[in-house]
């Protein structure tokens, strides 16, 4: 029995995930998407993984740069989530933010919850999607505040008192 994709999908939603900005960096271009498919893999040394879909502009950069840095959202950082979800404001994605580097040249955003900055060391593919799986090269705390912005059922929101955001479009 095959499974339907689109079950499978609004099951998925169901699955509150904590949003990132996946960035790299090639040929004097920045590149980057949000995500909620990234997930830690090992502490001793420092490593995870991040799951992103071939379709995704980003996908062969970050296998041909060999680097990535994964951005930590706060619940503020709504907006720029959706710069970095849709094709159509892929030329303004880095616009009206500070961003800087931190070991590889993958840009890293200031005041982000936390900045992971990783060297890629394996990569499978799996149906749809390639894991990168990455050595954290360093860490930025970027403050103490930790207040997340999540995904949940298409929407952008916040574990604080369960207040809603806005929709995604």
């Amino acid at each position: 029995m095959t499974l339907d994709a689109d079950l499978f999908k609004r099951g998925m939603r169901r699955l509150a995930a904590g949003v990132s900005l996946i960035t790299t960096y090639e040929h004097g271009e920045r590149h980057g998407m949000a995500a909620t498919s990234v997930c830690s893999v090992s502490a001793d040394p420092p490593t995870l993984l991040v799951c992103v879909n071939r379709t995704a502009t980003s996908h062969a950069v970050i296998g041909r740069a060999g680097f990535f840095c994964v951005n930590l959202l706060a619940e503020k950082d709504d907006e720029l989530a959706r710069r970095f979800s849709t094709p159509a404001d892929r030329e303004s994605r880095f616009s009206g933010r500070e961003w800087t580097t931190l070991v590889t040249e993958a840009p890293a955003l200031v005041g982000s919850l936390a900045s992971f900055d990783c060297e890629v060391i394996e990569s499978v593919d799996v149906d749809s999607h390639t894991v990168f799986i990455g050595r954290v090269k360093a860490i930025e705390l970027w403050h103490n505040d930790i207040v997340p912005l999540v995904y949940l059922d298409g929407r952008f929101d916040t574990l604080v008192g369960g207040r809603q955001i806005k929709d995604r479009a």
